[in-house]
């Protein structure tokens, strides 16, 4: 989580007002942007782009309703 009190404290009134059935914390770390990533191709909210012609490089088409 964080050091941050007053930041948890916030969070924690959220939770308690919306009743989330989970909340997640970022950590910015690479290791959590490449899983966000293989699980956003694996459920087909991305595509990954050809790593010859564009390294890194995914499609997101946004929800066309």
């Amino acid at each position: 989580m964080t050091n941050h009190k007053k930041l948890e404290a916030w969070v924690q009134e959220w939770v308690e007002l919306c009743q989330p059935d989970n909340v997640y914390w970022c950590d910015g770390s690479e290791e959590e942007n490449q899983r966000l990533l293989d699980e956003m191709v694996a459920a087909g909210a991305a595509v990954k782009l050809n790593e010859e012609k564009r390294p890194g490089s995914y499609y997101f088409q946004s929800d066309p309703s």
